[in-house]
């Protein structure tokens, strides 16, 4: 794959590319911007689905996240077998 820098966008007139550098540069704001979970990013089901309630209820309970009640109770287990 090559590419080639232009100073020229077809479709687009100069003052209009300078017009959205300008606009570019300048920064935006996105404190504002509304946030949405990733289509790409789900829950990996690698725990049996009757667990998966009780594994979030213990993380609510102990304030962490699901993960590190996962990682602490197969520690746990790894340690007593």
């Amino acid at each position: 794959m090559s590419f080639e820098i232009t100073d020229h966008v077809p479709g687009l007139g100069d003052e209009q590319v300078a017009a959205m550098v300008e606009e570019a540069e300048g920064g935006y704001d996105l404190s504002a911007r509304e946030t949405s979970a990733s289509p790409h990013f789900q829950r990996v089901q690698l725990v049996p689905a009757d667990l998966l309630d009780a594994i979030d209820q213990r993380a609510a309970q102990d304030r962490q996240s699901p993960e590190a009640v996962v990682r602490q109770a197969l520690a746990n287990y790894l340690h007593t077998a």
